[in-house]
């Protein structure tokens, strides 16, 4: 992996949703930490996929509610791929424990995406971090369960427009 390679972190992304979306990442050279609390074969079956489709992968076990857990999480992702350019919030707990912790540690020009549509991101964190360039965004869910293709489609079409490279 080279220096410019985005890392990104995937909460949920050992099911569902958040599984897609990280081999979706993977696909385009991010690094990925997939984020489990439970199922560490699902969370380790999600990166064996995304390393025999050649991306870079990692599971990391944390509790998303607990502050000193998520704040474990950036340091692990640091130590193993360096620092942090996005965050994908799709487990169904803890936004804002997560917001904040990437709000701390987040690359300037990073993005945090929340499709866990548990919680509305707020507008002070997307006019906290607009000094450092970070974008903030959701993706409601709408009539459809989360997961649905398009929903994954327009992740990464939004991640790739804030990489700069539209229609990839």
């Amino acid at each position: 992996m080279s220096r410019t390679d985005p890392v990104a972190i995937v909460t949920g992304g050992s099911f569902g949703a958040g599984r897609e979306i990280a081999r979706a990442l993977a696909s385009r050279s991010y690094a990925v930490v997939v984020v489990y609390l439970r199922d560490q074969g699902e969370a380790e079956a999600a990166v064996e996929e995304i390393l025999a489709a050649n991306g870079t992968a990692l599971a990391v076990r944390a509790d998303v509610t607990d502050e000193l857990d998520v704040e474990r999480l950036f340091d692990e992702t640091k130590a193993a791929f360096g620092d942090v350019d996005v965050v994908v919030h799709a487990a169904m707990r803890a936004t804002s424990v997560v917001n904040q912790q990437a709000a701390r540690q987040l690359r300037h020009g990073g993005a945090i995406v929340d499709v866990s549509s548990c919680h509305a991101i707020t507008p002070d964190l997307a006019h906290q971090l607009r000094a450092r360039d970070i974008t903030v965004n959701g993706l409601a869910a709408g009539l459809e369960p989360p997961g649905a293709d398009h929903h994954t489609a327009e992740l990464i079409a939004l991640l790739d427009h804030w990489r700069g490279r539209p229609g990839q």
